[in-house]
C-alpha cells in the first residue's frame, strides 16, 4: 500500500471515528490540517510517514487488540508516595512551564532518515532538521489562527542544493469543535495536555521503565477510555517532563522521543527565525509541501 493510500485510509478512519463519538467534522479537519504543515517531500527526503503525519489518528481510529508492551516494572524513583491525584498534579505543574523551553522531539521518518523537530510553545513554531544519507533539509513553520482557518508559512533551506523557499499556505474552514475532546498526538500542545489532565481525559496508566528512565504512562479517560491502548505517552517519572509517545504499529519508526531544553536567547532565535546561509539561492516553493 502506498503512503498516499494509507493517508487516506487513515482519514477516513479518523471521520468515522470521531463521528462515532459525536464529535464534529470540523475537528478532524483541525487535526488533518495540522497533520499536512508538517509534511515535507524532496525526492527521497520525505518528511514523516503517514502513521505520524495525519495526527493522532490511531489515537482515535485504532481500537481493539493491540500488541503486548514491554515495559518493565519499576520503583518510586522517591520516597514520596506517587497516587495518581499527586502525580496528575505533578505533570500539570511542568506542564505549566512548558513557555521556559523548547521542547525537542526526533524521529525516524524514513529509510535512513532521522527528522529533529524544535517546537516553542509559546510561539508555536518549529524548526525542523531532517538528515537523511548526504542530503540536509531544515525548515520553519510559524502557525497563527485566522477566523474559522489555520494559516502558516513554511521556509525551507536546502543544504544539499544550497537553494530555499517560502510559502504561505491554509487550511480549509474548520467548523466549530465543541466536544472538548483531546487528539493526542505529536501536535498536542502542553497547554492541551494539561487541560485534558484537568477535565479527566487523561489519566495515570502504567508505571515502568522507557529507554532507562523509571516512567509513567498517561492513557485515554472519559469518553475515550476505550481508547486507552491507542496511544503510548510517557512522562519522567522524576522531573514528569514528556519523554516518548509511541503511535500505532508500536514500531521503532512510529516513536516519537523528547526532550526539554531550557530556552535561551539564542535557543528561541534559532526556533522562531528561519536562517537563510549565504549564498543560497530562492527558487519556487515545493507543490508537494502542503
Amino acid at each position: 500500500m502506498s503512503e498516499s493510500q494509507l493517508a487516506e485510509n487513515v482519514r477516513v478512519a479518523l471521520d468515522e471515528a470521531t463521528a462515532g463519538l459525536r464529535v464534529p467534522v470540523g475537528a478532524a479537519a483541525h487535526a488533518r490540517s495540522k497533520g499536512r504543515r508538517r509534511r515535507a517531500r524532496r525526492g527521497l527526503l520525505a518528511f514523516v510517514p503517514a502513521v505520524a503525519v495525519i495526527t493522532g489518528v490511531a489515537v482515535i481510529a485504532h481500537g481493539g487488540s493491540t500488541p503486548a508492551r514491554k515495559v518493565s516494572a519499576a520503583p518510586s524513583p522517591s520516597a514520596t508516595v506517587q497516587t495518581d491525584a499527586y502525580v496528575t498534579r505533578q505533570v500539570e505543574a511542568v506542564l505549566a512551564t512548558a513557555d521556559s523551553y523548547i521542547i525537542l522531539t526526533r524521529a525516524t521518518t524514513g529509510p535512513g532518515q532521522v527528522t529533529t523537530t524544535y517546537l516553542d510553545p509559546a510561539t508555536g513554531t518549529t524548526r525542523s532538521v531532517v538528515s537523511s544519507t548526504g542530503d540536509k533539509v531544515t525548515y520553519w513553520i510559524q502557525t497563527r489562527v485566522s477566523g474559522n482557518e489555520d494559516q502558516w508559512r513554511t521556509t525551507y533551506v536546502d543544504y544539499t542544493n544550497h537553494t530555499w523557499w517560502t510559502k504561505d499556505s491554509h487550511s480549509v474552514p474548520l467548523g466549530n469543535d465543541t466536544s472538548g475532546i483531546l487528539v493526542l498526538c505529536t501536535q498536542t500542545l502542553p497547554a492541551q495536555v494539561s487541560k485534558a489532565l484537568a477535565q479527566g481525559q487523561l489519566r495515570v496508566g502504567l508505571k515502568g521503565n522507557v529507554n532507562g528512565h523509571a516512567a509513567i504512562e498517561l492513557v485515554y479517560a472519559g469518553k475515550l477510555a476505550g481508547k486507552a491502548d491507542a496511544v503510548r505517552y510517557w512522562v519522567d517519572a522524576a522531573t514528569y517532563q514528556p519523554i516518548q509517545m509511541e503511535l500505532p504499529p508500536f514500531t521503532a519508526a512510529s516513536t516519537i522521543t523528547e526532550s526539554w531544553l531550557a530556552k535561551t536567547p539564542a535557543t528561541a532565535a534559532q526556533t522562531d527565525k528561519p536562517q537563510i546561509p549565504a549564498g543560497f539561492r530562492q527558487v519556487p516553493p515545493s507543490s508537494a509541501f502542503n
